[in-house]
């Protein structure tokens, strides 16, 4: 469908949301209709947007950002983790949660710490 027809269907889909009581689904259908509006979709109109105050807490934690600098360490590639000690007949588990560019979060199976790893 042409980006003009696009449009229209969606003023015409928002008003028949608010016409049936549905808001909910016509407050996220105005936020699709801004980014289409604004051309920020990707391939085949797709807008996904999944954001909260917690996941921006969580990135500037992770980016290390005022005010939450210090909140995850920073350690080299390939470290264990600083708070479980290695012991005999025991391998660490660490994974990463998270990859970005310039570095990643790692956390540990074993207690849950998390630290970061930066590359920059």
């Amino acid at each position: 469908m042409r980006r003009e027809e696009l449009l229209i269907s969606v003023e015409r889909l928002g008003r028949e949301f608010v016409r049936r009581g549905m808001h909910g689904h016509a407050l996220r259908l105005r936020l699709y209709y801004l980014a289409l509006r604004r051309r920020l979709l990707t391939g085949g109109n797709k807008l996904e947007v999944h954001w909260s105050e917690e996941l921006v807490v969580e990135w500037l934690k992770t980016l290390r950002l005022s005010p939450y600098r210090d909140v995850y360490p920073v350690r080299p590639a390939g470290a264990a983790c600083a708070r479980c000690k290695e012991e005999p007949g025991r391998h660490p588990s660490v994974r990463t949660d998270l990859v970005f560019p310039g570095g990643a979060r790692m956390r540990c199976d074993r207690c849950g710490d998390s630290w970061v790893v930066d590359e920059v």
